[in-house]
């Protein structure tokens, strides 16, 4: 800036030094000093024009031009300070919205796994009957990564909760066991030490990466974390490097904390029968595609099937096909299950900033009109019209770019809210929404393109402006004005019936949310404090692991805050099962899904502390133990589905185990209950006594309830000291009440509802606030004429009158607009619903009162306004 005002001095005084020299001449020719320099003056010519041609010609002019334009709206948006704020806010609502809503999609169903060219990885999964597709066994991984020739490389990995142990204290982080060529593959590169290589599956001591927000976490950040040991189960690990930040695994929202070889898990890696792989990745080799390597795995994985030296068990026989799928953006397990409420919420934060921008441009078309003169006489000036316009709109562009610095504020905000949402349960998701570059490129753009989009109309007027009328009287022709008003109404009613639109869903959602939390789920959901235990040393030996339990029990039952305690292998809603193949005398099934029967292993006293109803015949008691007849409980579904009319009391029921069956009799009958989420039937259940359990699971959790209710987190302290006491290396975690459970499961329902009610309850109140601007612009504009109705006889309740009349016309015509509209978004959001139907008409019904009460009284201050015009001070003013 410096350094171009210094050039344009310097040719000013060039030019004042070529004119002296001239009169000098001319002087010297016998010429008086003042025509001289008259004289000498009129030869060089305009020397205001010539220092314009320099300055146009030294800089870039649209660039000047841009930076004056700038400097004029932003005195001008300082000089209409209540425009601007008003302005602003509805621009940084609308804005934040749509920005916060973005950054979620981005973290969940945008981002690339941060590997070396995603794009070229895939997926080998088994399909077929058995629902979600699966890993085949390690055996069938082997063949695969040998014998198909269309990938560079296949790693297999399979992902845990891990219970490590550094210097003493026990901690439950979520690691994975990975082959040697994992990260290799994935192009992945150490941030500290190094990565897995193939040589470190056999390396004794075995070796672990950790990842780099757990050495932040857990180590400070010390570069001397190289070569410290961790130990898993009995083995202990030495860790040899620490991945990237950006690294989180393949499972996004799953972040992997550990990794360490897979070749550690001996007996799994050698048994054919076993899926325990989580996933199988492989890459493409440059002119290879997806269908070739399907078309390859296929053929090794039938071999595998009907091999008699891999014998395939029941499960796997679900599984009859091998398929192959992108992997650029990891395992879509999180995305499945958002995808969908994620698009509902992105398009409902549109239709905020569309009612952000309606609102806009009625405070612009209003602001337009009372700036008519002043674009008259810039016109009458000299200024072209397309000036104006450009000038325009870079004042739109500014208003909507000092909205959008809040707005980002607003997101920011709405992000952690967000994310400390997905961030509860037992299995919570971590996210990590963000406003990176991307996210923020979005609200620039989004930003730009509204600014532009609102800055058209108020732009369209300046085209349209009638010099001479505008100069004289201040204002635009009837016409005109009568073809502004109709545009402002018009746009109110766009933004009535919008707001009609998003009120009804954020209705028809919460009230899903409210009928799927008051569902009889079958058990106690309040005051039950759940507390996941593990021992660090695990046992082969069932009776000995049934005798640590039970001794866990006795302990916490003696101890005084605790009023009741029992404990199961899988807590309700945990997300966590398991399910068994049983004969049942006198049926037959269809199927091997027919004669399935999900299994929970639990304590005396356990129905009793969740509130589980018995049907018939009786729960467990502290008899049922080794040595005595083995009973079990089945839930109603399962009686029904095995016995129909047939009492089950008594029956046998025999599990299927790898060829040795295991007989028990049902002692009694309970109420169904849901296990994974509460939009499923009740699966059918078998309640197995802990004493007399077929498998002895290392991790159980123990449930409690306290003697004052709503204080069981208090509950805590005094369980953990006598559990400690009694086993030092007993792992405590995953403490959490089952209310909270129930809330995690309803993780996209609460979202759905906590946001579009936000988003519902904000349109309503710009449609409001869009009404109450236009009825008060109205009613300024109109005192001339309302003081002489006035004059003539009207009285103050009329003119009032007149105005709510005009109110409700404009509420009830955008409700009639936006009734199908709305009705037509419920039906298709229908398959999202619970408890509640689209067409609902007390829904409705509630929204059209709300928006209409809502809007009769915006409109009382204008119609109190227009009342108390005095006649006599508006005809003598005018």
């Amino acid at each position: 800036m410096w350094f171009t005002k210094r050039r344009a001095e310097d040719f000013a005084a060039e030019i004042e030094a070529h004119v002296a020299l001239e009169a000098e001449r001319l002087m010297d020719q016998g010429i008086p000093e003042r025509e001289a320099k008259n004289a000498a003056r009129r030869s060089f010519g305009n020397t205001t024009r010539a220092q314009e041609r320099f300055y146009e010609a030294g800089r870039w002019l649209w660039m000047d031009e841009l930076l004056q334009d700038l400097r004029f709206g932003a005195r001008g948006l300082r000089k209409a300070r209540s425009f601007s704020v008003a302005a602003a806010l509805t621009i940084a609502l609308g804005v934040g919205a749509n920005t916060a809503v973005f950054s979620l999609m981005d973290a969940v169903l945008l981002r690339s796994l941060p590997a070396e060219k995603p794009k070229e990885l895939v997926f080998l999964e088994m399909a077929g009957t058995a629902g979600p597709s699966g890993s085949p066994p390690y055996p069938c991984f082997v063949r695969l990564r040998e014998e198909v020739k269309s990938l560079t490389g296949l790693a297999a990995f399979a992902s845990d909760e891990f219970r490590l142990e550094i210097g003493g204290v026990p901690e439950q982080v979520m690691g994975q066991a990975a082959t040697g060529n994992y990260f290799e593959l994935l192009g992945v590169k150490p941030l500290l030490g190094r990565l897995l290589t193939p040589q470190d599956e056999h390396l004794d001591p075995p070796v672990a990466v950790i990842s780099e927000r757990y050495w932040r976490k857990r180590f400070s950040a010390d570069p001397a974390v190289l070569g410290r040991a961790v130990s898993l189960g009995k083995r202990s690990f030495v860790i040899v490097g620490v991945t990237p930040a950006e690294f989180f695994g393949l499972q996004p929202g799953h972040p992997v904390e550990i990794t360490v070889p897979i070749g550690m898990q001996d007996r799994l890696v050698s048994d054919p029968t076993v899926l325990w792989l989580h996933g199988i990745i492989g890459r493409l080799k440059p002119a290879a595609t997806a269908a070739q390597a399907g078309a390859e795995a296929e053929v090794v994985f039938q071999s595998f099937m009907t091999s008699s030296r891999y014998p395939a068990s029941l499960i796997t026989r679900h599984f009859h096909h091998m398929e192959v799928v992108g992997a650029a953006r990891g395992m879509d397990a999180v995305r499945r299950r958002f995808s969908q409420p994620l698009a509902v919420l992105m398009g409902i934060a549109c239709l905020v900033l569309l009612l952000a921008l309606a609102n806009v441009v009625n405070l612009l078309l209003s602001r337009g009109i009372s700036r008519t003169r002043e674009f008259a006489i810039r016109l009458a000036a000299g200024a072209g019209r397309g000036r104006i316009v450009r000038q325009l709109l870079t004042e739109t562009t500014l208003l909507f770019c000092l909205g959008a610095l809040p707005g980002v504020a607003v997101a920011s905000w709405g992000v952690g809210w967000i994310d400390s949402m997905f961030r509860e349960g037992r299995n919570p998701i971590v996210v990590e929404a963000s406003l990176n570059s991307r996210v923020l490129i979005f609200s620039l753009c989004v930003t730009l393109a509204a600014g532009l989009i609102s800055g058209l109309l108020p732009a369209w007027r300046a085209f349209r402006s009638d010099l001479q009328t505008a100069i004289k009287d201040g204002h635009e022709r009837t016409g005109e004005s009568r073809e502004i008003s109709w545009l402002s109404q018009g746009l109110v009613v766009f933004q009535v019936g919008l707001s009609l639109v998003l009120g009804v869903g954020a209705l028809l959602f919460t009230s899903t949310l409210t009928s799927l939390r008051n569902l009889n789920v079958g058990f106690r959901t309040e005051h039950v404090l759940t507390i996941s235990l593990q021992y660090q040393e695990g046992t082969a030996d069932i009776a000995k692991t049934i005798a640590r339990w039970s001794r866990a029990l006795e302990t916490v039952r003696r101890t005084p805050a605790v009023r009741s305690a029992a404990i199961s292998t899988y807590a309700p809603l945990s997300g966590r099962d398991t399910g068994a193949l049983v004969r049942i005398r006198g049926y037959q099934p269809q199927s091997s899904e027919d004669a399935t029967l999900h299994t929970n292993q639990v304590s005396e006293g356990y129905f009793e502390l969740l509130g589980i109803s018995l049907i018939r015949g009786r729960l467990l008691t502290e008899r049922d133990a080794e040595g005595a007849v083995k009973v079990v409980v089945i839930n109603e579904s399962a009686a029904r589905h095995f016995f129909g009319d047939r009492d089950p009391i008594g029956e046998p029921l025999v599990f299927a185990r790898n060829g040795s069956d295991v007989s028990y009799q049902i002692a009694g009958v309970v109420r169904d209950t849901k296990h994974m989420n509460l939009r499923e039937q009740a699966p059918r259940f078998a309640y197995i006594p802990m004493r007399q359990s077929r498998d002895a699971d290392q991790r159980i959790t123990l449930m409690l309830t306290s003697g004052n209710p709503g204080r069981e987190m208090e509950l805590l302290p005094p369980v953990q000291k006598v559990l400690s006491g009694m086993a030092p290396d007993i792992l405590i975690s995953d403490v959490f009440t089952i209310q909270n459970q129930l809330d995690a499961t309803l993780l996209s329902e609460r979202l759905l509802s906590g946001l579009s009610a936000t988003f519902g309850i904000l349109a309503m109140f710009l449609a409001v606030v869009g009404l109450y601007g236009l009825l008060s612009y109205r009613v300024g504009r109109q005192r001339h004429s309302i003081g002489i109705r006035m004059a003539l006889g009207a009285s103050p309740s009329a003119v009032a009158m007149s105005v709510l009349r005009h109110s409700g016309l404009l509420i009830a015509t955008g409700i009639l607009a936006g009734l199908p509209f709305a009705f037509l978004a419920a039906r298709m959001a229908a398959s999202m619903l619970w408890g509640v139907k689209a067409e609902q008409l007390s829904i409705y019904a509630v929204c059209v009162t709300l928006l209409f009460i809502g809007g009769m009284l915006s409109a009382y201050l204008p119609a109190r306004r227009a009342a108390n015009v005095e006649p006599v001070e508006v005809l003598r003013n005018n």
